[in-house]
């Protein structure tokens, strides 16, 4: 049996408060690490989840008060991640990119999100949002 095979396939979280994107990063730790993925992956699935996440409380109206949830599943070509929340519709997906702030580090997340993840779906509803996409993973190593 291979260290993956010993481990739990899913992982689902919900998230809320201040701490909310210091937790879904050490969530998309936890799994990435009981998937034994390699550093590059795991700093990937790290970085692209904190993202998302941050955006959600920067820009998408949630407050400490709302609920994010938060689903990590192993499947065939990577990690899938889905992503619910009651903020203002947004698919980052369908976003216009954006000219970076280099001198500061901004306006390039979500280019780095969509270059690093595979879109799935995203679907806005009146009770919220629900974004899926793949971070592609070698398990043949």
């Amino acid at each position: 049996m291979s260290p993956r095979e010993s481990n739990s396939d899913h992982l689902s979280r919900s998230l809320s408060g201040d701490r909310a994107i210091i937790e879904a990063t050490e969530a998309a730790r936890e799994f990435g690490e009981s998937q034994w993925l390699n550093d590059d992956e795991l700093a990937r699935l790290c970085v692209v989840v904190e993202e998302l996440v941050a955006n959600l409380y920067d820009h998408g109206g949630l407050s400490a008060k709302d609920e994010v949830a938060l689903d990590f599943q192993v499947e065939p070509e990577g990690i899938r991640v889905c992503i619910s929340d009651t903020g203002a519709a947004f698919d980052p997906w369908q976003a216009p990119r954006k000219a970076g702030a280099p001198e500061r580090g901004g306006n390039v997340g979500i280019d780095i999100v969509r270059e690093w993840a595979s879109y799935i779906s995203y679907s806005p509803s009146p009770d919220g949002n629900r974004l899926e996409f793949l971070l592609p993973v070698r398990w043949d190593r």
